[in-house]
């Protein structure tokens, strides 16, 4: 019997090793979870990068070919109201383009001098239509579309505790015919014939097709003035200064928006604007006077300075996953974009 008892394990050999045992699973399991937690934290960081960097990629490709850039002034907030926004997602309560300082440097905003923006509006290049006509004569159009970049609630929108809550959508126009290289067509007959040409959106001299358009827009005109944007008529290729009824087009005049509608850049990726209330995101408000009162500027602030040749935009995004898992990810971008205004 004494040997017996040598060769086993007294009672509290076994509770003790039963605690050391399970204590052990315990630290195994911890460092596994925390392992996983930090790898999806990290993946979700990855993330929001890869979605800031392509946002600012694909900002900076349009901006190579923009015709012009519109900052808070009377022709930019009325070149904003003609935009039909009325399906799209709304924007925020306030909704600034930034004020082009001409002569001034990117900057921290003072109570007195205030050029921050939260949205961006400009015109760019689409293509250029080579039209051969019956008479032989060859004419070169341009056509543009609007771009306009602007933060929209999601949901019951920012909030206190709430993480995110804005998304990044980008409204881009229906073609726009350029006015002056129409009235440069002294030919009565070949304008006509370039106009039904583009309302088709026939295949021009090189052979390639285009979207067609219904509209001709004067780029240097006064927004809301007669003559600004005019209409295709396809009866006779005639330009008509009011909207023709029966062609499905806004009355009094408005913008359209690409057949798609509005795009959502960060919806469908689980991300979102970072908001004021979004303590854990650094940067908000770096550049703006914050307000929390009203909503701005949250993660998107741009400026907008130089002359009209050598434009620079400032761009500073900061992005925050909408998940409500983990720790919040966020990223956090900054550049500076050249572009031409003529």
């Amino acid at each position: 019997m004494d040997k017996l008892r040598q060769v086993g394990f007294s009672l509290v050999e076994v509770i003790v090793a039963t605690a050391l045992f399970m204590g052990l699973v315990l630290v195994v399991s911890s460092l596994a979870i925390s392992g996983s937690d930090a790898q999806d934290l990290g993946r979700r960081i990855a993330k929001m990068t890869e979605a800031a960097q392509e946002i600012t990629d694909d900002l900076r490709l349009e901006l190579v070919s923009s015709v012009r850039l519109y900052g808070n002034d009377a022709e930019g907030n009325g070149t904003l109201a003609l935009l039909a926004m009325d399906r799209e997602p709304a924007p925020t309560s306030v909704r600034r383009l930034p004020t082009i300082d001409i002569d001034g440097p990117f900057r921290q905003d003072s109570s007195t001098d205030e050029i921050t923006g939260n949205a961006v509006l400009f015109a760019y290049l689409a293509w250029r239509d080579r039209c051969r006509c019956a008479s032989g004569n060859e004419y070169l159009v341009d056509v543009y579309r609007l771009v306009h970049y602007y933060v929209s609630p999601v949901g019951t929108g920012p909030a206190a505790n709430v993480r995110g809550g804005l998304d990044l959508v980008r409204f881009i126009s229906e073609p726009l015919a350029d006015a002056e290289a129409i009235e440069h067509i002294a030919d009565l007959t070949d304008r006509a014939e370039v106009l039904l040409h583009l309302l088709a959106g026939s295949p021009d001299a090189t052979g390639q097709k285009h979207d067609p358009l219904q509209v001709v827009w004067l780029r240097t005109g006064v927004p809301n003035a007669v003559g600004t944007l005019r209409q295709i008529d396809e009866t006779d290729g005639s330009l008509s200064n009011a909207v023709l009824s029966g062609t499905g087009r806004p009355d009094p005049w408005a913008i359209k928006p690409i057949a798609t509608g509005a795009e959502s850049l960060l919806n469908y990726r689980r991300g979102a604007v970072a908001s004021n209330f979004d303590l854990v995101a650094p940067g908000i408000s770096r550049f703006a006077v914050r307000d929390d009162v009203n909503g701005f500027p949250h993660g998107f602030e741009v400026q907008l300075i130089g002359p009209t040749a050598s434009r620079q935009l400032l761009l500073h995004l900061v992005l925050i996953d909408s998940g409500m898992h983990g720790p919040p990810a966020w990223s956090q971008m900054q550049t500076v974009i050249t572009a031409r205004d003529r």
